[in-house]
């Protein structure tokens, strides 16, 4: 990342839970010194400790705090420099990068051209099944040139490459130890990053330290940043009040409203290309989405200006499948779906629902409490659908259910509420529509061969009109075939103690490192 560092003592032993590996310094304890600690209110658990695998944002923010990738973003999503220092892109297919010369794991070793190259390797290995891998699919070797020099060759050009890099998933591993059978990344985590893991307790808390070997120099800030996992938003708000944590993150759109009175507490609405979205089951046998008229009509009725108004009172806004922040073409924003008049959107869904036979239609909308939104969501989209004579039931299900029920070869639902990150290129939010970008979507979403090809030419084609045209008949197409539908943008909220710590947050986060700059975060007090 662009900012990451450490400096601190000394720390050996198991990890309390997971047997999680940790990455200890080499450097000598010092005399004991007031140590500076930030702490966290996290809603959610970490649910994975391998970053090539995790599809999980909730994993991706701690990474973040461990590991460096080659690149980060700027805070209009443009390419910035992170592991790599600099970059040239000498052809359409040929990357060079340079490596930053004092990058150390937390074990002491420096980084080397050997560990991006092992790290690129692996994660593109079909055997490994990375879906992230696959985002990557056009890269057809990874070379070292010198200990910190390493060049990229592609087999076709690939637009969205330098913003690939700079997601979690592409996390630099160190390649050495896990060869050598010393470190198993399923187990444990072991960076460049700003920070090294000193003990998990599973769905209580994370203690991070300093790692004393990081690039940027004295950095991070603080020497411990504490991470409490506290899934209910009353007790983070709590905490916050209290002065038990620093500060917390929120996914409740409410969390401005609810702080407003708290003494001290400012709340930061940080700006994403992310967005909430409608799984639809097309597939399933049972499901009355199979009927591409019921599909066409459900997606006519939703109504998101209503969404953003109801759920996130005018903190959010109508999200297409290139998002807003990419400025997406004409055929993106103005679909029918979005724009005719709600009068005549609901009486084309009336007569769909009627040619299909789907009055009083029963049908169920997954929406898991893991997000307090998914259930709000679903009542405005429950409340659209009975106007055209659909008539939902929302389950509010836990979310291994959720994941049964929809990410799974043979699927039990009609409709779920999700979300995607937007990234830093439209071209990776895009691919998921893709056949066969994700093994778990195959049960719900009908394969279009066409949209594969479109998306070929996304991804190939440099920013320009060519590209645009491109991504204007994805959005035609995935507008009609009505089966992963966007919905509203997904806003993130952030809320701290103003008199206890100084912060410093992204504008624009597309890549849910939502503590960017956490490494120079102060205590105040």
């Amino acid at each position: 990342m662009v900012i990451r560092t450490m400096h601190g003592r000394r720390w050996k032993g198991a990890l309390v839970a997971l047997g999680l590996v940790l990455g200890s310094s080499a450097a000598p304890f010092t005399a004991a010194v007031a140590q500076t600690t930030i702490t966290w209110g996290k809603p959610s658990e970490v649910l994975s400790t391998d970053p090539h695998l995790s599809g999980d944002g909730t994993s991706w923010t701690v990474f973040y705090l461990i590991y460096d990738q080659l690149l980060s973003t700027t805070d209009d999503l443009k390419p910035a420099p992170g592991l790599a220092e600099s970059w040239e892109q000498l052809s359409p297919t040929s990357y060079v990068f340079k490596l930053r010369q004092n990058a150390k794991f937390s074990n002491g070793r420096p980084v080397t051209s050997a560990d991006v190259v092992g790290t690129l390797k692996r994660l593109t290995d079909p055997k490994l099944g990375s879906a992230w891998g696959k985002q990557l699919k056009a890269i057809k070797d990874v070379i070292e040139e010198g200990d910190h020099t390493v060049r990229i060759e592609l087999s076709e050009p690939l637009t969205p490459l330098l913003s690939i890099l700079a997601v979690a998933t592409t996390s630099i591993l160190p390649m050495k130890e896990l060869t050598e059978g010393s470190f198993d990344p399923t187990k444990g985590m072991l960076g460049s990053g700003p920070f090294v893991v000193k003990e998990h307790r599973q769905d209580e808390s994370w203690t991070l330290e300093r790692n004393p070997h990081y690039w940027r120099a004295g950095h991070p800030k603080a020497d411990q940043f504490v991470i409490r996992i506290t899934p209910d938003d009353a007790a983070r708000i709590a905490a916050l009040r209290e002065g038990r944590v620093d500060f917390a993150t929120f996914e409740n759109p409410d969390t401005p409203r609810l702080l407003k009175s708290a003494a001290n507490v400012e709340t930061y609405i940080q700006q994403t290309p992310n967005f909430f979205r409608l799984d639809v089951s097309a597939i399933q046998a049972s499901s009355p989405f199979k009927d591409d008229r019921l599909r066409k009509a459900m997606s006519y009725a939703i109504d998101r200006e209503r969404i953003v108004q109801i759920v996130f009172g005018g903190d959010s806004k109508p999200e297409y499948l290139v998002p807003a922040a990419f400025n997406p073409p004409p055929a993106c924003r103005e679909h029918p779906s979005y724009t005719m008049p709600r009068a005549e959107r609901i009486k084309l869904a009336k007569d769909l629902v009627a040619q299909a036979g789907g009055e009083s239609q029963k049908i169920n909308i997954i929406a898991s409490p893991v997000l307090v939104t998914y259930p709000l969501i679903a009542q405005v989209i429950q409340r659209d659908l009975r106007e055209v004579g659909l008539q939902a039931e929302i389950q509010q299900v836990p979310t291994a259910e959720w994941y049964k029920r929809v990410f799974s070869p043979e699927t039990d639902f009609h409709l779920a509420v999700s979300w995607f990150a937007g990234y830093g290129d439209p071209a990776m939010v895009m691919n998921w529509w893709a056949p066969g970008a994700i093994a778990a979507y195959a049960g719900f979403i009908k394969p279009v061969e066409e949209y594969g090809k479109v998306m070929d030419r996304v991804r190939n084609l440099p920013n320009g009109p060519e590209r645009a045209q491109a991504m204007a008949r994805a959005c035609e197409i995935v507008y009609e075939q009505a089966n992963l539908l966007p919905l509203v943008n997904k806003p993130d909220y952030i809320a701290y103690r103003k008199d206890l710590i100084e912060p410093k947050f992204t504008k624009v986060e597309g890549n849910f490192d939502v503590l960017k700059f956490a490494e120079e975060f102060t205590r105040k007090r």
